[in-house]
């Protein structure tokens, strides 16, 4: 195991940062490789606050101790000498707890470790935000990398909380009265919708679940509050809006390549990270078996002419469709979508708080990668195709999260209706 001490790097108006301490395994040989051939290690690490503080310019990073050659003044150095000799200390008392524990039970695991030394310095890496470190270590292994990245953005909003209400968090007052002020946080000073807001705290309710499931507090007083979401215009591209696009001959390649991969997003239902992970030993016949990257399921999709078409289009390159970022196929999907002209008005309606904010916009101009999966759903209702099949497809575990969808196709019937048979209305009297 190494350890490692460092200055906590977040900002603070003060001239001080607190000094921390690192400890890392060295990492468990995994049976599978890196996409480059190489040795996998599975880390592990936990994060302890030492409670000292040290300046910054008189730090050494590569000894992790004060450089006292750097300071001039007596008194400070001599305070300086026992900063180090404590940390020294420090060091050695992590280490000869690893070793009683290792000569107890040598193939003892990290967690056993790291659980005497969290109970050797009195769980001080049990802090509020030290636990929620741990908790991000642990998630980095097991989530996706876009879910890792909003877990971040939890702990930075708390951070910024902390300093706007001046106050120190803890397990204990995250109480219904916290929340009181987080949402209003959130949605005032931090302009989020509410849709994101509520996101962002059911985030932060996954850390405290996990906190509680390990004993770090018993304060479950977080459940009583409830955010409430708003339901989205469901926007997607209609039969004729599709056939559109699908028909449309553009002169620039990368154009031609972003309407591909977002049409094969359409004929198959499918988010575009799987479409980046997309290999060729996993499409067979016509049939795509994948792993989900987000939910990591095994899906069998079977893929219509229209997806096999799009297939065929690319059989020269290397992998089945040209490889293109997330954010550049978004970034020039609003151009291919104009250039097709796909530009009904659209109008969108969200809250931020109580504040309703509602504009209208060409759909071209609302349209992103996420608008295939969308468009997938809502046609195959439109044809006719099983909500339950769908699922199958799409991944989707419940019917709630296909209800906004199933009203789509309903309304889509009151259009068909209407347009075989006529709006007008005659009272036929049998008397």
């Amino acid at each position: 195991m190494n350890i490692k001490f460092y200055l906590d790097t977040s900002k603070s108006k003060k001239k001080e940062r607190n000094i921390r301490c690192y400890v890392r395994s060295k990492g468990t040989l995994l049976p599978e490789l890196t996409s480059a051939g190489n040795k996998k290690y599975e880390v592990k690490g936990i994060y302890l606050n030492t409670g000292e503080n040290c300046v910054p310019e008189y730090w050494n990073k590569i000894e992790q101790r004060v450089n006292l050659r750097k300071i001039k003044d007596v008194i400070i150095k001599k305070d300086m000498e026992e900063l180090n000799d404590f940390l020294n200390a420090y060091e050695s008392k992590i280490k000869s707890i690893i070793r009683e524990v290792k000569k107890e039970n040598p193939s003892a695991s990290f967690e056993e470790i790291t659980n005497k030394i969290n109970i050797a310095f009195n769980k001080v890496d049990q802090s509020f935000f030290s636990a929620y470190q741990n908790f991000l270590n642990v998630k980095r292994n097991t989530v996706s990398k876009e879910a890792y990245q909003k877990y971040l953005r939890v702990q930075s909003l708390l951070q910024e909380f902390e300093k706007k209400y001046n106050t120190k968090l803890s397990f204990d007052n995250i109480t219904p009265l916290f929340f009181d002020k987080f949402y209003p946080f959130l949605t005032l000073e931090n302009k989020m919708l509410n849709n994101t807001a509520h996101k962002t705290i059911q985030f932060f309710k996954t850390f405290l679940i996990w906190a509680n499931e390990r004993e770090l507090t018993n304060n479950s007083s977080y459940k009583s509050f409830k955010s409430k979401s708003e339901q989205n215009e469901v926007i997607y591209l209609t039969n004729d809006e599709l056939m559109k696009l699908y028909n449309h001959e553009f002169k620039d390649q990368k154009f031609d390549r972003v309407r591909d991969l977002f049409l094969f997003q359409c004929f198959t239902g499918v988010r575009y990270s799987d479409i980046e992970n997309l290999e060729r030993v996993d499409i067979a016949g016509a049939t795509w078996k994948l792993r989900t990257q987000k939910t990591r399921d095994i899906i069998e999709i079977p893929l219509n002419n229209y997806a096999v078409g799009i297939l065929a289009k690319y059989s020269n390159l290397e992998k089945p469709l040209p490889i293109i970022t997330n954010q550049k196929v978004n970034m020039y999907l609003k151009d291919v979508c104009e250039l097709a002209k796909i530009n009904a008005p659209v109008k969108v309606v969200k809250f931020r708080g109580i504040e309703r904010i509602e504009e209208t916009f060409p759909k071209f101009k609302v349209i992103g990668s996420h608008t295939a999966r969308r468009t997938f759903i809502s046609l195959s209702l439109e044809r006719g195709m099983k909500p339950d099949v769908i699922m199958s497809i799409t991944g989707h575990k419940t019917y709630r999260m296909m209800q906004r969808y199933l009203k789509i196709a309903d309304k889509h019937k009151r259009d068909e209706m209407d347009k075989a048979w006529g709006t007008s209305l005659r009272i036929i009297n049998n008397n």
